[in-house]
């Protein structure tokens, strides 16, 4: 133990100080662009928090799209990734460390007026309805399938945080997704009373803090047991809880 510890703590001296460019999708509370232009969130406190104390620079740059942020990370524009499931496709181009972050509960949401109409215990209850799906989100294998099969009625969308104004517009009738950014977007437009969700979750994933594979070297094992190590020890004095508290999202250890 005492070996380890004197490891973690020389670390960071030796660690390559390269910038690293972190990429991410804008989704209020955990991630968004202030009117300045600067980013804001949970995520980009996390990350500024653990790679400060590893003396790493970073640089954040958050987009709309995550076909966009896919496409990017494949390139070799980003270095890392904000907040993402694990899928095993994305082993193909993402290396993911040992500790997450957050606990993500999805369900389906519906308009108020819906209530008692649309159920959901199995994924087949919503073959009658206008499902929306938001492209290159990880939801769940059932979902993807379901998503081949001409009986149900999906449309895909790239940009998450139009479900929800679909959804109010009519233009769909359930939309999976996570209740923190839900809950923070009924907030924050005023769609309070308009909205509610069923109460079976579709998933519930823990969620990384992702490296890419087109922009890792030699020293990014060593950047990702860093990373761990510090996230951990955040988990147990409290300062993660703490981020949480900071934007009002229900703390759940991962």
């Amino acid at each position: 133990m005492r070996r380890l510890l004197v490891f973690c703590f020389l670390l960071p001296c030796w660690l390559s100080a390269r910038e690293l460019v972190i990429g991410g999708i804008q989704e209020p509370p955990l991630k968004w662009l202030d009117a300045q232009g600067h980013p804001r969130g949970l995520d980009v406190d996390l990350v500024t928090a653990i790679f400060g104390t590893l003396h790493t620079p970073i640089r954040i740059e958050l987009i709309d799209s995550g076909a966009r942020l896919t496409r990017n990370a494949e390139s070799g524009f980003y270095d890392l990734l904000l907040a993402h499931s694990y899928k095993p496709e994305r082993e193909a181009y993402l290396l993911y460390p040992k500790q997450a972050h957050m606990l993500h509960s999805w369900h389906f949401f519906i308009r108020k007026e819906s209530a008692g109409r649309i159920h959901y215990d199995h994924l087949t209850d919503l073959k009658p309805w206008r499902i929306g799906v938001t492209r290159d989100f990880s939801y769940t294998p059932e979902l993807a399938a379901a998503m081949t099969d001409p009986n149900y009625h999906f449309q895909e969308i790239p940009i998450n945080q139009l479900q929800l104004r679909k959804l109010i517009a009519g233009r769909i009738d359930v939309v999976p997704m996570s209740l923190v950014t839900a809950f923070t977007q009924i907030r924050e437009e005023g769609l309070e009373g308009k909205l509610d969700y069923l109460p079976k979750p579709l998933k519930t994933s823990p969620y990384f803090n992702v490296w890419t594979r087109s922009r890792a070297d030699a020293d990014t094992p060593a950047l990702m047991a860093a990373y761990d190590a510090e996230l951990l020890h955040m988990k147990r004095d409290g300062r993660l809880k703490a981020l949480y508290d900071k934007y009002g999202i229900p703390y759940i250890e991962p």
